[in-house]
């Protein structure tokens, strides 16, 4: 019985640590990074958290997002929010994108794709 109990808090500690490895790896904002981690995410929601969290403007995210192939069910059921602290840390509050701003950025990176991939995805640029 000992061994078991030593064994769960041995898990658990291992898991707890891996989480913050995870919590503290610093999160990419350009398009790169963006695209990168909303393609490989298991849960969009965190992830959209994150990089909104991070400075990533939340308008561009769900634009890759659409870019990335996201079904648009997916991205409807996010709930897409900016935190802001008043300057004297008295006042918090959130701004949420409305339904219609969600499907108007999603709409954008799918009619104009080749902005809001990244080079890589979208091919070589053009020389000029």
């Amino acid at each position: 019985m000992k061994k078991i109990f030593i064994s769960a808090c041995v898990s658990l500690a291992l898991i707890g640590s891996a989480s913050a490895v995870e919590a503290a790896k610093p999160v990419d904002t350009s398009v790169d990074g963006i695209f990168t981690a909303l393609s490989t995410s298991r849960n969009l929601q965190k992830t959209v958290d994150q990089l909104i969290a991070n400075g990533a403007n939340h308008h561009s995210v769900i634009s890759i997002a659409a870019a990335a192939g996201i079904p648009q069910s997916k991205i409807m059921k996010l709930q897409v929010c900016v935190n802001s602290v008043s300057a004297d840390s008295t006042t918090l509050g959130a701004t949420c994108m409305r339904p219609k701003t969600v499907m108007t950025a999603y709409e954008s990176g799918l009619n104009d794709p080749l902005s809001y991939l990244p080079a890589t995805a979208a091919g070589k640029k053009a020389k000029k």
